[in-house]
């Protein structure tokens, strides 16, 4: 019996040795794939390639891609691997511009997995090639400067009902977690906007709405890490049967969205806002403002339900918590820069004083000093801190580059180069400064993307920016706002969640203005 054991010992350790022998082989010779290219890269590991302390919590992507692109900081771009897959992170911004715009025939796709069987997945994110394009062209009426005006007063009323909310927190010396506070905030204000609905979330923080929209983005390392996977790693994500975002979400969505545009059509109710353009696209196949104008072309495709609902969800979810957090970053980063508070204070005093007391669309298009603020805010604290595209079809990069071969992931490290101190000298100090017109005008214009570049930019760019400005301007309107002992210098930023957020939240006090 002895004898067998070892024999079969033997032949055990022999076999596991073989195989790992034919592993780290095929691994040395998949991750050489740069190198072969005459490209630079980064040192990888068994199996994870650059992805090892992403994978497992230690760190975000972003940050990798930071250190990669400040070690290659002399090369126009770096090779990395995604587990088994090469991708390329791009370095030089005349290389992004190419990638995101003048090229953009062969970077038009996103490199991003989707349940093709799935139809709430298709919408605007996932999309690519022509479907996508189709896509864009039936939405893009849905973002026009009138829209947004439309939307606007909304917005205003959201805005006072802030100022309201936060005025007994303030007399008491209560210390408020911001990133809540500017997320029931922008919640009503997507609820009403976007459905129709009145949420209710700033008077009442366990609201259907918000409770729905706190899970959407609820941390869960389960999910997280199914998510990485079936993004970078799909083969094996599906053959293990991993479940994602949480779907019961989606399915709440999707009874709200279909249940109210069967109530409007059957009542003929008719409501400023999105969902009744997207009915237009699901009855019409256009949205009204494409007619008069002529600006695009129309087609006979309308929308399914599940369509509507897609897009919807899509809407909510980024409409919410982008511009909700962007909100809290800017009032983390006034209560540490009192000279910029201060000053932001008398542009919002001297414009009510000019509008009649109102913040408008026009009064806060008029507001250079805010623009400024919220664009450091997301030079500092980009949300989306990266953006990626993969190769729909080979393509040589000019300059003696490599080939890129179809499908390969291209990637844009957005917060490595909002962090350069070769384009913004001592990076983590805040200063509006660095966006007045003269010192844009000296930088290159593809170090600063945070709604990304190109045909495939944020669509709902100027929305989600307009919210976070009407709810710092009608803050500061009464409001001063200071650290505490609870607030944390610096902030520790989250290693898994979806968008850039302080593990801790943001901890601050309030003060009324005199």
């Amino acid at each position: 019996m002895g004898l067998f054991l070892e024999s079969w010992l033997s032949e055990f350790l022999a076999v596991a040795l073989v195989a790992a022998a034919a592993v780290y082989t095929w691994y040395s010779h998949r991750y050489s794939y740069w190198t072969k290219k005459g490209v630079s890269q980064a040192p990888t590991v068994i199996p994870f390639g650059n992805m090892a302390r992403v994978f497992l919590g230690l760190t975000r992507l972003e940050f990798i891609f930071q250190e990669l692109y400040n070690r290659f900081r002399d090369q126009r771009y770096v090779g990395v691997y995604l587990f088994s897959k090469p991708a390329l992170l791009l370095v030089d911004p005349d290389l992004i511009r190419l990638v995101l715009v003048k090229e953009f025939d062969a970077f038009s796709h996103r490199n991003v997995h989707f349940d093709e069987k799935d139809p709430l997945s298709y919408h605007l994110l996932n999309l690519n090639g022509g479907r996508w394009k189709r896509l864009r062209a039936k939405m893009s009426p849905a973002f026009t400067t009138g829209k947004l005006k439309m939307m606007c007063q909304t917005m205003q009323d959201c805005g006072r009902q802030l100022v309201e909310v936060l005025e007994e927190p303030a007399k008491k010396g209560q210390i408020l977690e911001m990133r809540e506070i500017a997320a029931r905030f922008t919640t009503d204000i997507i609820a009403s906007v976007g459905f129709g609905l009145e949420s209710n979330s700033q008077r009442n923080p366990d609201a259907e709405f918000r409770r729905w929209g706190r899970k959407l983005f609820e941390f869960s390392i389960k999910s997280r890490i199914a998510d990485l996977m079936y993004r970078f790693i799909p083969v094996v994500a599906k053959a293990l049967r991993l479940k994602g975002s949480a779907r019961d979400v989606i399915i709440y969505f999707q009874d709200v969205v279909k249940s109210t545009v069967e109530y409007r059509e059957q009542h003929s109710v008719v409501r400023n806002d999105f969902l009744h353009l997207m009915i237009q696209l699901k009855n019409k196949g256009f949205i009204d403002e494409q007619s008069k104008t002529g600006s695009q072309e129309i087609d006979n495709w309308k929308f399914t339900i599940d369509d509507v609902t897609a897009q919807s969800i899509l809407f909510y979810a980024a409409g919410f918590e982008t511009s909700s957090t962007t909100m809290s970053f800017a009032l983390y980063e006034l209560a540490l820069n009192h000279d910029v508070q201060k000053r932001l204070h008398e542009e919002v005093d001297a414009t009510l004083k000019e509008n009649a007391g109102q913040l408008t669309y026009e009064a806060i298009s008029s507001m250079k000093y805010l623009d400024k603020v919220v664009a450091e805010t997301l030079r500092k604290h980009p949300p989306a801190a990266g953006t990626d595209r993969r190769c729909a079809r080979d393509f040589q990069l000019p300059d003696g580059g490599p080939l890129i071969e179809k499908g390969t992931p291209v990637f844009v490290p957005i917060y490595a180069l909002h962090h350069d101190p070769e384009y913004y000298p001592e990076p983590q100090r805040f200063d509006p400064e660095r966006f007045s017109e003269e010192q844009k005008a000296a930088r290159h214009p593809y170090v600063y993307m945070p709604f990304g570049e190109g045909p495939r930019n944020c669509i709902g760019m100027r929305l989600g920016l307009l919210q976070a400005k009407i709810g710092l301007a009608y803050m500061m309107s009464k409001y001063e706002v200071r650290r505490c002992e609870e607030t944390k210098v610096p902030l520790q930023y989250s290693t898994w969640s979806a968008v850039l957020m302080s593990t801790t939240g943001i901890q601050l006090k309030l003060v009324q203005r005199k």
